[in-house]
């Protein structure tokens, strides 16, 4: 039978490596686009507006979500990628830093940043051993990353260090009370890329993301994203209401919310 990724990988020596094999290789949001994509094109003509018009058409509770963040606050990202959600918040008026493992990530972001005369901090960083020092952010954002990190419970932890007392972390983990789990184990497809598996795709219930963020004073988690356009017609087709009843229970995402 086709192996799938375990939910629950331990940490072990070398894993990190692995990841950001992994992530240089196939770098995020780029599946949208459905083929491979040059280092000429990640800086030049539609690149990232194709690409974030894919990803917020996609996951349409997003743009909400960045949203709730106020301008003229320090926001970090924690596995940036090529800096669509950093993007998005700085033109918000927010003041930004991120950090990926991996080196094409913070390259793409910086060019970006620069060719558009915007503000940034960018670190090829591991979130387990975050660079910065205690209390020094408002906000600590980061969307389905810290599930993929050799160990996800550290990661948190210096989430925990960074972000400034009563300040907030808004993070996304995978659901594994969830459709798209169901699936996925049902038809022995691999969850990032259909012909490898992904080193570490851990998925979490509301109460095990719950108690990974029990030392936060206030913990909120909200269950978003049935699926994306990779479902073809029948994200298209069905209905909005439908769509939303059904993510709330079975979604894929744990939208979490959580303040120090």
């Amino acid at each position: 039978m086709k192996k799938i990724e375990d939910s629950q990988r331990q940490p072990e020596v070398g894993l990190t490596d692995s990841i950001r094999g992994f992530w240089s290789k196939n770098v995020n949001a780029e599946r949208l686009m459905g083929r491979s994509v040059t280092s000429s094109e990640r800086v030049e003509g539609t690149y990232f507006i194709d690409l974030a018009e894919q990803r917020y058409r996609s996951h349409r509770h997003l743009l909400p979500w960045i949203g709730d963040m106020m301008a003229g606050k320090t926001v970090l990202e924690i596995g940036c990628g090529v800096g669509l959600d950093c993007f998005e918040m700085a033109e918000r008026g927010m003041k930004v830093t991120a950090i990926d493992l991996t080196e094409i990530a913070i390259e793409t972001v910086k060019k970006r940043f620069q060719d558009n005369a915007m503000k940034g901090e960018f670190k090829i960083a591991n979130a387990e051993e975050i660079p910065f020092p205690e209390n020094h952010f408002d906000y600590v954002y980061s969307f389905g990353v810290l599930h993929h990190a050799a160990d996800t419970r550290l990661c948190i932890d210096e989430v925990l260090r960074v972000v400034k007392p009563g300040g907030t972390i808004k993070t996304m983990l995978y659901h594994r009370h969830s459709l798209n789990e169901f699936l996925h184990r049902i038809l022995r497809v691999p969850f990032e890329e259909e012909d490898e598996l992904c080193p570490v795709v851990r998925r979490y219930t509301k109460d095990e993301a719950r108690d990974m963020f029990s030392k936060f004073s206030t913990t909120n988690i909200k269950v978003e994203y049935l699926f994306g356009e990779g479902y073809g017609i029948l994200f298209k087709l069905m209905p909005r209401f439908l769509y939303d009843i059904f993510s709330k229970h079975i979604g894929w995402h744990l939208m979490i919310t959580a303040t120090k």
